[in-house]
């Protein structure tokens, strides 16, 4: 068994847990909530690049894409399916007709996309088609002569892609989006573990520097948000990447502070990231219809981060039983391989 990082599982824990909290509804005009709202994916972009392996052929690439991304998708699309049919037959009252029944799955399909013929299923889920796209253009580019001149040139095509669909846009997208806004990260990631920077861990030097990288990267956001603000569309979309630079470099610092801090909590959810995307937003859904009622309420739940914060923790905690399950006797639900078919593997 390869032995784990552990600040990239501190980073994955932090990470999951924070898309928890940034999905419970709460204030737009809290400063600190959209910061975290724009920025917090970045880091599984980056992880994912950084751990990518350049090495193995297409057959092995592709059975480890279909394992761990690709039925993992389809099947938490499937078990939220269920739950999507109750929550339409509350809120409408009966059940939905063909063309109704059809919109999540179509959207779902469409990679979590959302127009007047589909909707997102699994909203959440868009980011593992994102990170196939990602695996794939590497797997395609590292065959060629100039592999890094051609991804670089791809990064910076998404950077001017993603500014035009942000100035004019043309394509109202989630997963398209993602991929053109997240591509540097992930390649960054990518170029860093291949050479294997980034490795070594010293408390003090980490916690400078991300004291450093979070201080510039939530002035870049003030900027940011205040360019927007004054109509400078250009500087707001450019500061965009500023301030993801910053965020991920911040965390992941800290996440090193940490390195030494080994703990089989923190183990457990980094391997069980998928768990909690695939199914946070059931909980999320019935613990906001249930506190509806209980305050007698009609209109939308919105916490403050105060209250957000202990519900995260519930929520995680909720589902985190769900993971030891899983490495026992349903490996698919962690984007792995069951036992059986390793053993066949390596017996063949």
């Amino acid at each position: 068994m390869k032995e784990r990082i552990i600040w990239i599982d501190w980073a994955k824990a932090l990470a999951v847990c924070c898309v928890v909290f940034c999905h419970l509804p709460q204030s737009q005009d809290w400063f600190y909530y959209r910061y975290l709202q724009a920025d917090i994916i970045t880091i599984f972009f980056f992880i994912s690049g950084y751990l990518k392996k350049d090495h193995g052929s297409d057959k092995a690439n592709w059975q480890k894409y279909w394992h761990s991304l690709i039925l993992p998708y389809l099947l938490y699309n499937a078990i939220v399916y269920p739950y999507w049919l109750v929550k339409f037959y509350m809120l409408n009252g009966g059940m939905p007709d063909l063309f109704q029944a059809m919109r999540p799955i179509m959207g779902a399909l469409l990679f979590e996309h959302e127009n007047a013929f589909c909707e997102p299923l699994n909203g959440p889920l868009w980011y593992l088609p994102a990170i196939l796209f990602m695996h794939i253009t590497i797997d395609l580019c590292r065959k060629a002569k100039h592999q890094h001149a051609i991804m670089i040139s791809l990064c910076i095509l998404s950077v001017i892609l993603y500014a035009a669909n942000k100035y004019y846009y043309f394509v109202p997208s989630l997963t398209p989006m993602g991929i053109l806004r997240r591509l540097p990260y992930y390649y960054i990631g990518y170029v860093m573990g291949q050479k294997q920077l980034f490795r070594s861990t010293k408390p003090s030097r980490d916690l400078i520097g991300c004291i450093f990288c979070l201080s510039i990267s939530i002035l870049f956001f003030h900027w940011h948000l205040q360019a927007f603000e004054a109509g400078q569309y250009i500087l707001h979309i450019v500061l965009f990447y500023p301030v993801n630079i910053g965020f991920l470099f911040g965390v992941l610092y800290s996440c090193k502070v940490l390195n030494s801090c080994k703990s089989a909590v923190i183990t457990d959810l980094s391997i069980g990231t998928l768990v909690i995307i695939g199914l946070h937003m059931i909980p999320i859904t019935v613990t906001n219809y249930v506190l509806m009622n209980l305050l007698h309420t009609h209109s939308t739940i919105c916490y403050h981060w105060y209250e957000a914060l202990p519900v995260t923790i519930i929520i995680v905690a909720i589902l985190y039983p769900i993971m030891p399950f899983a490495k026992r006797h349903a490996q698919l639900l962690l984007g792995k391989k069951t036992s059986a078919q390793t053993a066949s593997s390596t017996e063949a």
